[in-house]
């Protein structure tokens, strides 16, 4: 769904209701690549190192579910993994989905979006997809998934999906290996005429596992971005009396594969699981949730004394997954949120 006024106003109001309007559910951890700054588990592993994120739920679990958050007031599902593109239900769950009136996107690698694969998910109601692409070259692109040939088989789903009439968004995750190659990213998407969105943080691991941080983008990198293609985005994010807290448990919220409900899928923070508790009891009785909704900005100590915090882009997911603060960041290290927006605070008021 394209992202437009009525939208946002939608949104706002959920917030200030609590209403999950959107739900980000993981339909699995298997995945076709090896993707070498996963954020679920390393993937150098076969699985996933905690045997409790193994139990995944079924496919007539994963329907209960839908019709669980739908009746709460979820009009937004996206599905993603793993790679959702590689579960056996991901038509029927579309189809369900969309029947129950909700519009369904999913996160995805690409590289298994075969022209009968997508025909028949946009026949069962799909809307859009998300597609990860890391380089503008294959050989860039490949060495990042691990998986030879991966960049062809991605663009060819792309082409795939646009056939189908689906939205497509490509969505790029910079990082120490791919940060050269923006301009030519921002290139291909434009010769494509494809929206796309520009990450510019790589995080430790939900596994516990840090090696992916040593990808992560350092001071000078952020700021030969944001002096270059990244330079539209020099400006304010937020006015200095909005709320620091992102819409986690108020308007958003994610469901791992083995069913715990967290504040959103990027904030691994399990406040109940649909497996022993109804989603409507745990959306509305979860003490997590609820100790979140209730956060003021003056809790969040760092980043409401912090000079920079109107040009910052923090997630609270993030800083919990870096630091074990939902609230941080710790006083005790800077996170790269912190140097970006230093970096983009100083550049605005320079006018560089």
């Amino acid at each position: 769904m394209k992202v437009g006024p009525g939208y946002r106003r939608l949104m706002a109001d959920a917030d200030d209701r609590c209403l999950p309007l959107s739900v980000t559910l993981e339909l699995g951890q298997a995945c076709n690549l090896r993707c070498v700054h996963c954020y679920n588990f390393d993937r150098e592993l076969s699985r996933h190192p905690d045997p409790a994120r193994r139990d995944e739920l079924s496919e007539e679990e994963l329907h209960r579910v839908i019709d669980e958050v739908r009746v709460e007031g979820a009009l937004f599902l996206t599905l993603t993994g793993g790679e959702p593109m590689s579960h056996r239900g991901l038509p029927r769950l579309v189809e369900h989905a969309a029947r129950s009136g909700m519009l369904v996107r999913v996160k995805t690698n690409g590289t298994l979006m075969t022209s009968d694969r997508v025909e028949r998910l946009a026949r069962a109601g799909l809307r859009a997809v998300d597609v990860s692409l890391y380089a503008a070259t294959a050989s860039i692109h490949d060495a990042f998934v691990r998986s030879e040939g991966a960049f062809d088989r991605t663009l060819t789903g792309v082409r795939n999906a646009r056939q189908e009439g689906l939205e497509i968004r490509l969505s790029f995750v910079m990082s120490s290996a791919n940060e050269h190659q923006l301009p030519s990213m921002i290139d291909l998407a434009h010769a494509m005429e494809i929206p796309f969105s520009v990450d510019t943080l790589i995080t430790a691991r939900h596994d516990g596992t840090t090696s992916s941080s040593l990808l992560a983008l350092d001071g000078p990198a952020l700021e030969r971005l944001y002096r270059g293609p990244l330079a539209p985005f020099v400006k304010p994010t937020r006015r200095g009396e909005d709320r620091i807290a992102c819409p986690c448990a108020r308007s958003v919220c994610g469901i791992g594969s083995s069913g715990d409900v967290y504040p959103c899928i990027a904030a691994p923070l399990p406040c109940g699981n649909v497996r022993t508790l109804s989603f409507r009891e745990i959306w509305s009785e979860s003490p997590q949730l609820r100790w979140i909704r209730g956060l003021r900005n003056e809790d969040f100590e760092a980043c409401s004394s912090c000079d920079h915090s109107r040009f910052c882009r923090r997630s609270s997911g993030t800083m919990l997954t870096d630091t074990g603060s939902f609230t941080g960041p710790s006083r005790f290290g800077a996170s790269a949120r912190c140097a970006e927006a230093e970096i983009v605070h100083r550049l605005s008021e320079s006018g560089t």
